[in-house]
């Protein structure tokens, strides 16, 4: 072996070198000796470690990279002989397994029993093969005579198909070191302790605190959803970013490479979007995220946590900085004009429209808020004539009989069905906040990991966000500013019609903004295009849930995505707030909005 060289003057590829040579020359005596010696045990099922409890009596495939440091199987023990290595790196001492693959993202459980004839520490890790030489775990032990077991959980940062597991005995005195039922093993995907699936709760238990309107809450959604999916991405570097790549470097000798932590990149990124987003509200995250770093794996060491918080706040700022003038602070200003026609809206339970010019606000994948513009209702040309139209009148009819606080026509199952995806008032996780739900919900079911979660709720919310804009630009910036049927059928009808949909009070209500077209319509719409591309099929069923208060504990089954879409939809008209053709609309404008958000954001 070549004398040792100084941690100030390491070269990374020398030392990479000089490893691969012991391997090479590992290789080589392991078949001199095949004839006389055991092969190595083969893994347990789904154990990435050969050879981890010794049992055959052999020391393959582990090696050593001095040669002054023996190994040897003693009791279906390895015992390792070290050098006397003190005050030199602690990588000039290693036994270490080479060549197994780990995958970015996935969560392992590394466990060993350990002890010493002496007390002493012992690192472990495990890194890239080449570099940077960086660990996806990398933590100290100290080791008694009496044996003990160790167990790390980690969540791989990168995806290496010839990582290393090494030992570290370097910098002390020589000591013979006893190890068994080494295992490195791939771990079940566990909700509790995804990242993207905390937040994303977090974000909605903030929805129920906040009596905030779609618009704006599907805009922060967007914002926070699309942080954290760039921090998974930076950390990762598999996929494609929404709006930056933060660069990631990999500070420190072979003694100490740095890499992010996957799981404080996404808590920070989430911590620091929501505390911008709602400090204005009194809204404080610092209990969240103390709750967010006691779910984390225990095999990060603080300089990898450092590091992954560094990345988040990065991918927060960026796009956080993104949406700084997009327009959303204008939805009221200026105030919206009524048109003060008949077929124009008017106000409903006495409030003002809702976030009239949020049209205008720059779409986080669309072009604009009117790419996909439906036309105008029944294909009319201005009020006078859609009030003229046949179709008109028989949608009206169809609202007043169906949609009815009173309705001889509408079945129970419907009436379920209104209340069950309405989702209005305060104190619920309004619609953008059901379909995140129900998100969750098949996510659980295909048992989605981190990064694929960070992408399909990214491409979810993003598609949210833009379909509310979407939305709005049909309600308002067009030339039929929808009445609502409340109000069409008191013109013809009188006062004595009411809509099911109520408040908790029971006083009749509808929402404060023009009917066409339906902005839940149009979100399912756009939920169901992203869900059925992600998943490559529609036909995934699941059982819905919902948070209205006048549907508690209802459980809906749909068989697929277009189901539940089309289902929320016709919803509005069975709550007397909707007519036909905005669910109609309000679906293939949505739809068309899914389909473009997943054909040109966060790309695989």
């Amino acid at each position: 072996m070549s004398p040792p060289i100084s941690p100030r003057h390491y070269d990374f590829t020398r030392q990479l070198r000089r490893l691969l040579s012991v391997v090479l020359a590992v290789a080589l005596a392991s078949t001199l000796t095949a004839l006389v010696r055991p092969a190595p045990a083969a893994a347990a099922a789904g154990d990435l470690i050969l050879n981890g409890t010794f049992d055959n009596g052999s020391t393959q495939p582990w090696w050593t990279r001095l040669a002054s440091t023996s190994t040897t199987v003693n009791a279906g023990q390895l015992r390792v002989r070290t050098s006397a290595t003190v005050g030199k790196p602690v990588w000039e001492d290693l036994v270490g397994h080479f060549e197994f693959g780990v995958t970015a993202a996935q969560p392992y459980r590394l466990q060993f029993d350990a002890s010493a004839d002496v007390n002493r520490s012992l690192r472990v890790s495990v890194s890239r093969a080449d570099t940077p030489f960086t660990s996806a775990v990398d933590q100290s032990v100290a080791l008694t005579p009496t044996t003990r077991r160790f167990t790390f959980d980690f969540t791989s940062p990168f995806g290496d198909p010839k990582a290393v597991l090494l030992f570290h005995f370097g910098g002390q005195a020589a000591s013979t070191v006893r190890l068994d039922n080494i295992s490195l093993t791939p771990l079940a995907v566990d909700p509790a302790t995804d990242p993207i699936l905390y937040w994303n709760g977090v974000l909605l238990a903030t929805y129920r605190a906040l009596d905030l309107p779609p618009t704006t809450s599907s805009r922060e959604a967007a914002i926070l959803h699309a942080a954290m999916h760039d921090a998974a991405v930076s950390v990762t570097g598999v996929g494609n970013p929404y709006r930056v790549r933060v660069p990631v470097s990999y500070p420190g000798t072979m003694d100490n490479v740095v890499a992010p932590s996957l799981h404080a990149a996404i808590d920070r990124a989430a911590y620091d979007v929501l505390t911008a987003l709602y400090t204005r509200h009194g809204r404080s995250f610092t209990n969240a995220l103390n709750d967010a770093v006691g779910r984390r794996p225990s095999g990060v060491n603080d300089a990898e946590e450092a590091r992954g918080e560094a990345v988040g706040a990065a991918a927060a700022a960026a796009n956080l900085q993104a949406r700084a003038n997009d327009g959303s602070d204008k939805e009221n200003d200026p105030p919206y004009r009524l048109d003060g026609v008949p077929g124009s809206w008017r106000p409903t339970n006495n409030k003002a429209a809702v976030s009239p010019n949020w049209g205008l606000v720059t779409p986080f994948a669309l072009t604009s808020g009117q790419q996909f513009r439906p036309g105008l209702p029944a294909g009319a040309t201005d009020y006078d004539n859609l009030l003229d139209k046949q179709e008109y009148r028989t949608q009206v009819r169809e609202v007043r009989d169906y949609g009815g606080r009173v309705s001889a026509l509408r079945t129970d199952d419907q009436t379920q069905i209104a209340f069950f995806w309405a989702n209005d008032l305060g104190g619920t996780y309004k619609p953008p906040g059901q379909l995140f739900t129900h998100t969750r919900i098949v996510s659980e079911q295909r048992k989605l990991g981190i990064l694929a979660n960070a992408r399909l709720f990214g491409l979810v919310a993003l598609s949210l966000a833009d379909a509310a804009i979407a939305a709005w630009d049909a309600k308002y910036q067009t030339s039929i500013d929808l009445w609502r049927p409340v109000t069409a059928i008191e013109a013809t009808e009188g006062s004595g019609w009411q809509p099911l949909s109520k408040t908790r009070e029971g006083v009749p209500y509808t929402p404060a903004f023009p009917a066409y077209i339906s902005g839940h319509a149009t979100f399912a719409g756009a939920w169901s295009a992203v869900m059925k591309r992600f998943f490559g099929t529609d036909a995934i069923a699941f059982d819905a849930t919902t948070d209205d208060p006048h549907a508690v504990d209802v459980v809906r089954h749909m068989t697929g995505f277009d189901h539940a879409a089309e289902e929320n939809a016709m919803s509005r008209i069975y709550l007397g707030v909707h007519y036909r053709f905005d669910a109609d609309a309000g679906l293939a404008t949505g739809r068309s909005v899914g389909a473009y958000v997943f054909a040109n954001r966060l790309r695989p």
